[in-house]
């Protein structure tokens, strides 16, 4: 069974940080950062209105949740990266985008195991990085490297065609 395309990719934690503005689905973030925004809003409000008890309270929320954010980021790397390769500080693989399914394979073997293209709800990417963002939250970079514009694009019409509802983010 043929690949379409071939690319590589890697996991670590460098990668996942470079990538870490597109870890959280994007209705979280928003919610996130609306809820932060808001906060500091009523804060400045209370502050304005002489209100010093509500004035903290509100300011200490907001910073809670943008330092709660950071935390989870944290915490979500290094859960993703002990559920792929406890013993290894990266994971290198090949995706081998066939007809039917994505098949991700250790670098230098075989076999694999398969994703479908309906589980794939997004696509960002990063200065070095293209990435795939699973229904699970599973994130799948790509060396820009491997790529230039007309390849990328043509690839993205290729994984656009197998599932017509992934959200494309900063795609340059």
């Amino acid at each position: 069974m043929g690949s379409d395309f071939v690319l590589s990719g890697s996991i670590s934690k460098e990668i996942l940080k470079s990538m870490k503005k597109y870890l959280f689905p994007p209705s979280l973030t928003r919610f996130i950062n609306i809820t932060m925004i808001i906060s500091g809003l009523l804060s400045f409000l209370f502050l304005l209105l002489r209100i010093q008890s509500l004035t903290i309270l509100f300011l200490i929320g907001a910073l809670f949740i943008y330092i709660e954010k950071i935390i989870c980021r944290e915490i979500f790397i290094k859960k993703f990266l002990r559920s792929i390769s406890p013993e290894q500080t990266s994971f290198n693989y090949n995706l081998h985008f066939r007809n039917d399914c994505i098949t991700i394979t250790q670098e230098n073997e075989e076999n694999g195991f398969d994703i479908n293209y309906s589980n794939i709800n997004r696509i960002a990417e990063s200065k070095n990085y293209i990435a795939l963002f699973t229904q699970e939250s599973m994130c799948l970079p790509i060396y820009k490297t491997l790529f230039n514009s007309e390849e990328k694009y043509e690839w993205l019409v290729y994984i656009m065609e197998k599932n017509n509802k992934i959200r494309l983010y900063h795609i340059q």
